[in-house]
């Protein structure tokens, strides 16, 4: 009988466990199926409309009720090329051959923040800042980066490369309060982003990595040169050099109104 009733317990706890495992799985691929189609659907509706707020520019305005946010969308075509090409020196030079992506710099990223114990760096492209910038927020966790990567990559199959840049143009960070790169070229300049010199647009790319605390016109400050000259050097290589990236087209001959890199 002792037997019977422990073999009766063993099954009993195996069906309740099997039942539940079901249960969860059930669930757990619900809200996958859920959260993915949320997903889709926020990258599809980015296809043809222009949101009037990130969710970056949401949270800020949310913090700062008062803030006084200037942004305006300016096609892709209008923006001046120089200007797109210090962007993706600056921030994401294999933009137009990575799948919203980078191995190599994830890799890179990975083995810095082990050495460190914490995430401190970071690996973002172009469309995984956007995807941040859009949707999701500033934590640092694997959690929200893997969300952004599930962004990145439907942006990539949805909207194309060159959208994707239009809308990182258009919504990136220039300023506590100054989103996009038409406000950024008003305040900064007083013109037009169609009309930026490749010195401006080198100094506007310069000061993404960080908006609040630069100014384009920087001279004397040390972060700001080192951009400057990285994003220099990107832009137009010397023509021996082995650099495959997204700027390899783009870098026949140096503008005229150009001037060297600083030293």
């Amino acid at each position: 009988m002792r037997l019977n009733r422990v073999v009766r317990f063993i099954l009993i706890a195996f069906v309740s466990y099997s039942v539940i495992f079901s249960l969860v799985c059930t669930y757990g691929t619900w809200k996958v199926y859920s959260y993915g189609r949320t997903i889709l659907k926020n990258v599809q509706e980015l296809r043809d409309t222009q949101p009037t707020q990130s969710a970056f520019m949401k949270d800020l305005q949310k913090a700062s009720p008062k803030l006084e946010i200037k942004q305006s969308f300016v096609p892709l075509n209008d923006i001046s090329p120089y200007l797109q090409k210090a962007v993706i020196a600056s921030e994401d030079a294999s933009f137009y051959f990575h799948p919203g992506f980078d191995i190599r710099a994830i890799v890179g990223a990975l083995e810095m923040n082990q050495k460190r114990n914490k995430i401190m760096f970071g690996a973002s492209t172009i469309t995984q800042q956007l995807a941040k910038n859009m949707f999701l927020t500033n934590e640092r966790s694997w959690e929200r980066k893997f969300k952004e990567i599930t962004y990145a990559i439907l942006m990539e199959k949805y909207l194309g490369k060159d959208r994707i840049l239009e809308l990182y143009l258009n919504y990136a960070q220039w300023g506590q309060s100054i989103f996009g790169c038409e406000a950024a070229a008003q305040n900064y300049y007083k013109k037009s982003c169609t009309n930026l010199s490749v010195d401006q647009s080198v100094n506007l790319a310069a000061m993404l990595a960080s908006p609040g605390n630069h100014h384009p016109e920087m001279k004397d400050n040390r972060f700001m040169r080192d951009r400057r000259n990285a994003i220099y050097r990107n832009m137009f290589p010397p023509k021996d050099s082995l650099l495959v990236d997204s700027l390899k087209s783009l870098t026949s001959s140096e503008p005229k109104d150009s001037v060297e890199a600083e030293l």
